[in-house]
């Protein structure tokens, strides 16, 4: 069995371990995985066929995709080529896009922040308007990234104009800060299944990312807690994700984010859990 794991240069970098974890626990299993950098693959329509050719040549077909590449345009053309890719299209589109996300949770009935969508040509105007303490994403970041807290009450036009420059390229979401402990807890799921869920609490700042300084612990899911996730989970084909939620100063969940190419780092200092070697047997199961 082949499969393809999916990388940018510059983020197989960044997680060789991890990649290298893809390598030993495909081993065991009897999966060639092979790493596929974005950077080497040219991909389009030719002879009204989708195609996709690494290096300029022409591959043989994995039997399955991890594309960690936050490229759902690249994803849509594996699955226009028939392969099963992880995760899939929808998720893909969805998830890499905090405002998509937002309007899609929106319908099934789990507590969401309040969100107004910007256009990136727009933002020096919203900004304008504000007048109390907001958080300002840029739709596409991650880890943290584009995550910016703006408070006109105390802070300088010169940080304004900070945040206006560097969110000048991507449209933005801006919502309401809340949350006086700087926590939120990551729920790890495959498929339909709850893994482990991570709460983090931010050292300094408002920023809770582990990659960040936070710090971190395992935390026990009520089951109201529970049936919120499964509202999710069930609303979507997930292969690997971690669904983000903040938490108010009342204890509540209140849901964040999804996370397409999600982090391990904190879930393996917290816990033994084996999370590559599970989603392996998850793909092998669903592509029996």
């Amino acid at each position: 069995m082949i499969g393809w794991l999916i990388y940018r240069l510059k983020d197989a970098q960044k997680n060789k371990g991890y990649i290298d974890f893809y390598f030993e626990e495909g081993n065991k299993l009897g999966i060639d995985i092979r790493l596929i950098l974005v950077e080497d693959l040219t991909f389009g329509v030719k002879n009204n066929t989708p195609f996709i050719e690494h290096k300029g040549k022409s591959l043989t077909n994995p039997d399955f995709v991890i594309n960690r590449s936050r490229y759902p345009l690249l994803t849509k053309q594996l699955e226009e080529m028939g392969l099963k890719v992880f995760n899939n299209y929808k998720v893909a589109a969805i998830c890499n896009d905090k405002a998509m996300t937002y309007q899609y949770i929106s319908k099934l009935k789990v507590a969401t922040i309040d969100s107004i969508f910007v256009k990136a040509r727009d933002l020096k105007v919203a900004l304008n308007n504000i007048c109390k303490a907001t958080i300002i994403k840029g739709v596409s970041g991650h880890g943290g990234n584009q995550v910016y807290l703006y408070d006109p009450t105390k802070d300088s036009e010169d940080k304004k104009a900070r945040i206006i420059e560097s969110l000048a390229n991507t449209d933005v979401v801006i919502q309401p800060f809340i949350g006086s402990g700087g926590r939120d807890l990551r729920v790890y799921i495959i498929g339909k299944t709850i893994i482990a869920s991570i709460l983090r609490t931010a050292k300094d700042g408002f920023k809770s990312n582990y990659s960040l300084g936070g710090e971190v612990r395992t935390y026990s899911l009520s089951s109201e807690e529970e049936e919120i996730i499964n509202r999710i989970t069930n609303a979507f084909d997930f292969g690997l994700v971690g669904i983000d939620f903040l938490i108010d100063d009342e204890g509540r969940l209140i849901f964040n984010e999804i996370e397409d190419v999600v982090g391990a780092r904190m879930l393996y200092q917290c816990t033994d859990i084996n999370l590559v070697n599970l989603y392996l047997k998850h793909i092998m199961d669903c592509i029996k």
